[in-house]
């Protein structure tokens, strides 16, 4: 699979054009509020600044081109159908909007390149989970990306289970045997039941195949009974994160849709969680830095396998022809960086390696900042 499709396209398609100086403005805004006219001074506010900025780090014809440009970009905007906050990325040859449905603090700022840091938390975010509502009736499969939902329809979903089970009756040995030998027991209509609802859930597990390729997670709804029977009968049991107790085919579909995505929610916590405490397992043994200036140099070595940041954690910096890292500029030749932990995660990617964004506070011990090696600094004696 090529880079970019492991990125997202938006992202690989930004970190392409980084070559050169470009603004960033970062604008929060607040779809839940009818009036928009908070998001609209705010977005003029930081409008203004970006202008600014363009005329002090761009010659004349340049920054008049950039500022005609952004002024086309603002126009096209619209803030009544939106989310909750919008970036606009642009340099010479170069423009792109983008928007989130997460927060983002206002921003506007011009480096050497654009930063990624929103585009590689979307990615993050936009891992898609698959929903299967299972009944005695039917079978329902939802996509969920985002916290949007989309229902499959194709050749299998959604399902109709069909009652096509022939009811046994008993039947005597012989005719002249009366009752004395029974030939065959009549079956439990439970037991049918569960025979149907296990052909049916078998049955669904070729249609659900290529949806779930490359371990991705589902989640099951249903009464208890067809969670158990599903779990017993299908061969993607491994791959379940998460069931909802319930029908909710025909009703109630906010309340499941809150469920599932509570579920969605625990399942990313837990495998951040899960990265650092493998992070933490592996800094025992010398397979992992921490901290901004160890893990910059393991990076540039190539050592970068994966590296974990606090999604919240920035850090402006100055960075010394030495390679050392100053709040402030002590040195001729020292570098500025507005974040330096969104560098290091693009210099990362472009080395190979894997960058996931964790919570605040889950890298408390470990300054905010760390990265599993390929390999062990030094070699064992």
């Amino acid at each position: 699979m090529e880079q970019h499709h492991l990125l997202g396209e938006e992202l690989a398609d930004l970190m392409q054009h980084s070559g050169q100086k470009g603004l960033t403005l970062l604008c929060p805004l607040h779809p839940a509020n009818p009036d928009r006219s908070t998001d609209r001074l705010t977005l003029k506010h930081l409008a203004q600044e970006a202008a600014v900025l363009i005329k002090q780090h761009w010659p004349d014809k340049e920054a008049k081109s950039m500022n005609q440009q952004l002024e086309r970009m603002l126009d096209q905007l619209d803030l009544v159908h939106t989310e909750q906050a919008l970036a606009i990325y642009l340099n010479p040859t170069y423009h792109r909007i983008e928007k989130f449905h997460f927060a983002v603090p206002p921003v506007v700022q011009v480096d050497a390149r654009f930063p990624i840091r929103e585009l590689l938390w979307r990615v993050q975010l936009s891992s898609v989970c698959y929903v299967l509502s299972l009944s005695e009736h039917s079978l329902e499969l939802f996509e969920v990306r985002e916290g949007e939902w989309r229902e499959v329809r194709d050749h299998f979903f959604p399902h109709r289970v069909r009652d096509d089970f022939e009811y046994a009756r008993p039947v005597r040995s012989s005719s002249y045997a009366g009752h004395a030998h029974v030939k065959m027991f009549e079956r439990d209509k439970l037991e049918m039941q569960h025979l149907r609802l296990q052909e049916a859930y078998n049955q669904a597990d070729d249609p659900l195949t290529p949806y779930l390729l490359n371990n991705v997670p589902l989640i099951i709804a249903g009464a208890d009974r067809d969670l158990a029977i599903f779990r017993q009968s299908s061969r993607h049991a491994d791959q379940v994160i998460g069931q909802v107790s319930g029908n909710y085919q025909v009703g109630h579909r906010e309340l499941f849709q809150d469920k599932v995505n509570h579920l969605i929610h625990d399942h990313a916590r837990e495998a951040m969680e899960n990265a650092v405490s493998d992070f933490l397992e592996k800094w025992g043994t010398g397979m992992a830095k921490c901290g901004l200036a160890d893990c910059w140099n393991a990076v540039e070595a190539g050592q970068g396998l994966v590296l974990l940041v606090e999604r919240g954690y920035r850090a402006p910096m100055y960075r010394s022809a030495q390679g050392q890292f100053s709040t402030t500029d002590e040195s001729n030749g020292s570098i500025y960086m507005p974040d330096a932990l969104d560098e290091l995660m693009e210099r990362t990617l472009r080395k190979g390696g894997k960058v996931l964004l964790v919570d605040n506070n889950l890298l408390a011990t470990a300054q905010r900042v760390a990265l599993v090696l390929r390999y062990p600094t030094k070699l064992p004696v």
